[in-house]
């Protein structure tokens, strides 16, 4: 059985596992690894500390970088992202990930959420026509494109079975798009 000092680094303890390893004493392995085991949360304390430091060193660089940015491109989209409804865009640059794996470039839109309002499950209940004033048929006629009007008649169609069902799933989308496009028919 080998001895350890409260000096001992982390690499001196593997050096000592791996000699007791060799002489094939498992119980001095195990202990080893257990002492190891303790320097776990100063590395990862050390390490913590390690990117606090590097993102105190580059805040103002990066606030100053956002800066830039704003005042090169934010605004440069603005009335595009209007019209689209949507209030911004984040950019994201291909970088190599923790495994080493290129990730790709990508940009993905701000847009508001709409609260979903529940509409009860098993059957109707006309919670949509209590809070829109419109039944479902109706916000399809009135909303929808002849795009979603005919794809809705085809499953319809093509329905083996239950083709009321059909409709319905059809219609769902449809009717999710209808409401995010126009908050305003939703009255309570």
């Amino acid at each position: 059985m080998v001895t350890e000092t409260k000096t001992q680094t982390p690499e001196e303890i593997m050096a000592l596992i791996a000699a007791a390893g060799a002489s094939g004493d498992l119980a001095e392995v195990i202990r080893l690894g257990n002492l190891l085991k303790k320097f776990q949360a100063d590395i990862q304390k050390a390490e913590a500390e390690r990117l606090k430091v590097e993102a105190e060193a580059l805040a103002g660089v990066r606030e100053k970088l956002a800066g830039k940015i704003l005042k090169d491109i934010g605004v440069r989209y603005a009335e595009e992202l209007a019209q689209c409804k949507a209030t911004g865009y984040t950019f994201k640059q291909p970088y190599l990930d923790q495994n080493g794996v290129e990730t790709s470039a990508g940009v993905a839109l701000t847009v508001p959420t709409v609260k979903a309002r529940a509409t009860g499950g098993g059957g109707s209940t006309g919670a949509l026509k209590s809070q829109t004033g419109l039944s479902r048929h109706e916000l399809v006629d009135t909303y929808a494109t002849d795009k979603e009007k005919q794809a809705i008649a085809d499953a319809e169609a093509r329905a083996a079975s239950r083709p009321d069902s059909a409709r319905y799933s059809a219609e769902k989308p449809v009717i999710k798009r209808i409401l995010a496009d126009n908050p305003n028919l939703i009255k309570k």
